[in-house]
């Protein structure tokens, strides 16, 4: 698994609302090549643990990474 803490950094003082900066980072990292087509993602519930938000962040940025095309969710696996 990849170190989603040290790759999704947070900054709470900064402008855009932590779930932008998530969203953000990962499709910094799909665009470079980090995280791959047909990468599972962490939960939701994983992913909020790992770096210390509360799940509805989460989600909110995956449903801003769904909304803009960058991640699918395939039934039972989770986003990819």
């Amino acid at each position: 698994m990849l170190p989603f803490d040290k790759l999704l950094p947070i900054d709470r003082g900064a402008a855009p609302a932590v779930y932008l900066q998530v969203a953000n980072s990962m499709i910094q990292h799909i665009r470079s090549g980090v995280l791959k087509p047909g990468y599972s993602l962490p939960g939701t519930r994983e992913l909020a643990g790992i770096l210390g938000v509360h799940r509805k962040t989460v989600v909110a940025a995956f449903d801003e990474l769904s909304a803009q095309g960058w991640i699918e969710a395939v039934a039972r696996k989770g986003f990819m």
